[in-house]
């Protein structure tokens, strides 16, 4: 089996981490606030709950990439991710830290098997791309709350 060469990885996910909390911020900001922390048929999370979800693999994955010890029970974004101005500049610190570690972490940290919050061992890098795609899956989240709300916009820039 031949090996590509070139490819850079960490610098792809580090872009697509732009990215993907580019779009997430936007449709924080096209949710209604009054709709912000409300139930969708009385059975799911509201919005503040999802953005706080897909943070707390943000922050730890930095927290691993670090070299830290922490547990899924000790992030609690919750509070800051209660309204919408909160969530978008959380989403954003965490953001912010994730891609600080991501780059200062080297290919044997990152080849490092650990096992993540959801009970699977995988390489370390394996739950950073993890931790990015998971704060794609709660803006499909966001998304559908939009739509039932009667708001089928696309509201992302990604011009």
């Amino acid at each position: 089996m031949e090996t590509a060469n070139g490819i850079n990885a960490k610098g792809y996910l580090l872009g697509w981490t732009d990215a993907v909390v580019g779009m997430t911020t936007s449709d924080i900001n096209a949710t209604p606030e009054d709709k912000w922390n409300e139930s969708m048929g009385g059975c799911t999370r509201n919005c503040g709950e999802l953005c706080a979800d897909a943070i707390n693999l943000f922050d730890w994955t930095t927290a691993k990439m670090r070299g830290e010890e922490v547990t899924m029970a000790d992030l609690n974004n919750g509070e800051a991710c209660s309204t919408k101005a909160g969530a978008a500049a959380r989403l954003g610190e965490s953001a912010a830290a994730f891609k600080e570690a991501l780059a200062a972490a080297s290919d044997d940290l990152l080849n490092t098997p650990v096992t993540a919050p959801f009970g699977m061992q995988m390489p370390l890098f394996m739950i950073a791309t993890i931790a990015v795609s998971h704060v794609w899956y709660h803006d499909g989240q966001l998304n559908y709350v939009q739509c039932l709300l009667g708001d089928g916009e696309v509201h992302w820039n990604m011009g």
